[in-house]
């Protein structure tokens, strides 16, 4: 489904680049109507600390200019919340609603609510550029113990997202930002990892670094230090973080940090009553409380002067190094997204929601 969306993207409008049709919610509504003047696209789609929020049209801003709005006042005022997009992976709605509707034109965004394109109805698409060229270091060398019987027969890093294994559709993803240099750290079935991605072409190299006993979620970092040279992306084998990889590398990179965590929103509502007391006694109780909180997603984005807080054959987990990097006064940063842009392969269960978020075929 993703390699048939790209096919499609890449027969975009060559002269109207996406962030023409892109508007703050605090432009004003003079500026969005010389915006929609200038574009002539009918249309054009408000972005929030990143994220789709709503769109506006030549027509909404009639009508609100005839009610009184002034055209000073921002755009958000009088923009449309409740509007029609769609995710990437479901292309096959975007081309039935253009049936079904007098749309013009539908925006596409990732998990993260990040706009990724936007189609016309009269077949042109604008697709936001992207030319980040970073190294991506993988750690695939655990046993995945978790996903039993799956890892008894292959390695975690090879169990498919319908006929694709996890790894190549993580690679195929960073390529689609620009990246083309892989480094996978491998332990655990290394031969068989190899033999699969040496045994086809891709627009990318991917190259080795062999733990010859576990090094842990960190430790194995040091077997490539020769490799590598500039800010770089450290992830797991079997995450999938569905946003802007060029945002979360720029905000790493504007901010100045050592490392970047990228972190994702979690929600949990406990579905009991939750007392609470003290040493008095009860102090009263609290119905189905929801708790909200930001978790490692086990992505990050790493300075290569890492490698100086690193020892060889250390057996560490990644978040060790963490910490020891934030005592010794080292800034690390947290980029935050959405819940839903967060898939984890960890557990069975897991591994099939990420199939279905990803529309993938499953026989």
């Amino acid at each position: 489904m993703r390699q048939r969306l790209i096919c499609i993207l890449s027969s975009m409008d060559n002269k109207m680049k996406i962030e023409d049709i892109l508007l703050h919610e605090s432009t004003s509504i003079r500026d969005a109507a010389t915006r929609l003047e200038k574009v002539r696209c009918k249309i054009c789609y408000i972005e929030n600390d990143g994220k789709l929020v709503a769109s506006i049209s030549d027509g909404d801003i009639r009508r609100a200019v005839m009610k009184g709005a002034a055209i000073t006042d921002p755009v958000s005022s009088i923009a449309n919340y409740d509007f029609r997009f769609f995710y990437v992976y479901e292309h096959n709605k975007v081309i039935e609603a253009f049936k079904t509707s007098e749309l013009f034109s539908i925006p596409v965004t990732n998990y993260n609510r990040q706009i990724v394109a936007v189609y016309f109805k009269n077949g042109k698409v604008v697709k936001k550029e992207q030319n980040m060229d970073a190294p991506v270091v993988m750690v695939a060398g655990g046993k995945g113990t978790r996903l039993y019987p799956y890892t008894q027969i292959l390695p975690k890093a090879l169990i498919p997202i319908g006929e694709v294994p996890i790894t190549e559709i993580i690679f195929n993803r960073f390529f689609d930002y620009g990246c083309k240099n892989f480094l996978m750290i491998v332990n655990h079935k290394k031969e068989m990892i190899q033999a699969y991605f040496g045994g086809k072409e891709y627009p990318y190299h991917i190259s080795y670094a062999e733990e010859s006993s576990p090094l842990g979620t960190g430790g194995g970092l040091m077997l490539v230090k020769e490799k590598i040279t500039k800010d770089f992306f450290f992830i797991n084998c079997d995450v999938i973080i569905d946003a802007d990889y060029s945002e979360i590398y720029s905000f790493h990179r504007n901010q100045g940090n050592y490392i970047t965590i990228v972190g994702a929103k979690y929600t949990n509502t406990i579905p009991y009553g939750v007392i609470h007391y003290d040493e008095n006694g009860y102090q009263g109780m609290e119905e189905k409380p929801t708790f909200e909180c930001t978790m490692n997603t086990g992505m990050y984005v790493v300075s290569p002067d890492i490698f100086q807080e690193l020892k060889s054959d250390e057996n560490i987990s990644f978040p060790e190094i963490i910490d020891r990097c934030f005592k010794k006064g080292k800034k690390i940063g947290v980029y935050t997204i959405e819940e839903s842009a967060y898939m984890d392969m960890g557990q069975l269960e897991e591994l099939e929601k990420m199939r279905m978020k990803l529309n993938v075929n499953t026989n």
